[in-house]
């Protein structure tokens, strides 16, 4: 790998992490249960409500967004009733798993990979099965680029008296996202997405259905993963365990940057990042992955005769750049298929520009017929408008 090349994580997460966030967390280790680290945990949790768009809590716990997740639906069911679970990739997939691995019972919506649900879907289930105590569903479903309209689900679920509990992993901080506005009742995401983290930290924002949920109800059995602790813990700015201080430490700051940026400004960013890859994709000849594409990360499939394995590692052994393949689920199998570029966090334009011309000359290497020059001005033209 060449020296002259600037190194550039353009996958999904994690994602690139800002200077001043890792210095932050290079800073001397301070014990959590002092008035000192309080201190910057209240600062935190009041910029994550801002970043959520709530008022309600945003609770924050040591783990990945699997943790953060787990913990909301196991916490949040009522002993005895069903969830509906909505999959379109591996992640949904996954929420699916969680539930069958603590023998809950499910209606499953599961609709093919690259498509998202029509909420129609979603409130003919909520009719036909009363006894739903929580619908899951992914905002962003990272593993096929696909968005779900959210807002539309929403309005349903506020409907009947389950409760809708979203993984916005990577919708959070990166795409509109509305927690009180639109009446989700519980957000999750993770560090290592558009918070601009590493990996290590989950958060669980709660609306004002889910808190009494929680009152009312012992959900699952669990310790470590029982929101009602970290809840209670919140409450005195606080935590029920230790925690990664550090992280905390450099989530206090990302998220300073966030707010100094202003969030709506961060969406259009991403939006117009993600409009440049798909207008360069489509005009190297490149079939998108989604028929409803999220704006964080864009997918697209392979031309015949390309091994993703080779593709990717010339991307980064020539240009010092990682991008993204594709991943096996029971919905389909995109792993060596498709490969995925990321739009959030600490990412900019010329990153985009940079990965639309890595790809771009490791296609013609590999044997595809493009133009040089074709994908860089094809996103150059989109951000300009």
């Amino acid at each position: 790998m060449s020296l002259l090349f600037k190194k550039r994580v353009m996958t999904p997460g994690p994602t690139d992490v800002p200077p001043d966030v890792l210095l932050e967390m290079a800073q001397p280790i301070i014990h959590h249960r002092t008035k000192a680290f309080q201190a910057i945990y209240k600062e935190m949790s009041e910029g994550l409500k801002k970043l959520f768009r709530t008022s309600s809590p945003v609770l924050t716990i040591a783990g990945s967004g699997t943790t953060s997740f787990e913990a909301a639906q196991i916490s949040l069911i009522e002993p005895g009733r069903k969830a509906l679970t909505i999959s379109g990739g591996k992640f949904g997939e996954r929420w699916q798993d969680v539930y069958d691995t603590y023998g809950v019972e499910q209606i499953k919506i599961n609709v093919p990979w690259g498509d998202a649900v029509d909420p129609a879907q979603i409130e003919q289930a909520l009719k036909d099965n009363p006894d739903i105590s929580v619908v899951c569903i992914v905002a962003s479903e990272t593993s096929t680029a696909t968005y779900s309209d959210i807002r539309a689900i929403a309005k349903v679920v506020q409907q009947s008296n389950a409760l809708l509990i979203v993984d916005g992993i990577t919708a959070v901080g990166a795409l509109p996202v509305e927690m009180d506005a639109w009446g989700i009742d519980v957000l999750v995401t993770g560090s290592q997405k558009a918070m601009m983290l590493p990996p290590g930290l989950g958060f669980v924002g709660l609306g004002d259905r889910a808190i009494l949920r929680l009152e009312q109800t012992d959900g699952l059995p669990c310790y470590n993963l029982d929101l009602r602790k970290w809840l209670k813990s919140y409450e005195k700015n606080d935590v029920p365990f230790t925690p990664p201080v550090s992280l905390i430490r450099g989530q206090n700051v990302a998220l300073k940057s966030m707010e100094a940026i202003g969030l709506d400004n961060i969406w259009i960013r991403t939006a117009k990042l993600a409009a440049a890859t798909r207008a360069a994709f489509t005009a190297m000849g490149l079939k998108l992955c989604s028929t409803s594409p999220s704006d964080s990360v864009t997918g697209a499939f392979y031309p015949d005769g390309i091994d993703d394995s080779k593709f990717r590692g010339a991307v980064r052994d020539n240009h010092a750049m990682a991008i993204a393949g594709g991943q096996d689920g029971r919905g389909a199998s995109w792993k060596g298929k498709i490969f995925r570029v990321n739009h959030m966090g600490y990412v900019d334009a010329g990153d985009t520009l940079a990965a639309m011309m890595a790809i771009e000359a490791e296609l013609i290497a590999a044997g595809v017929k493009i133009t040089p020059g074709t994908a860089v001005a094809a996103a150059a033209k989109a951000l300009a408008q």
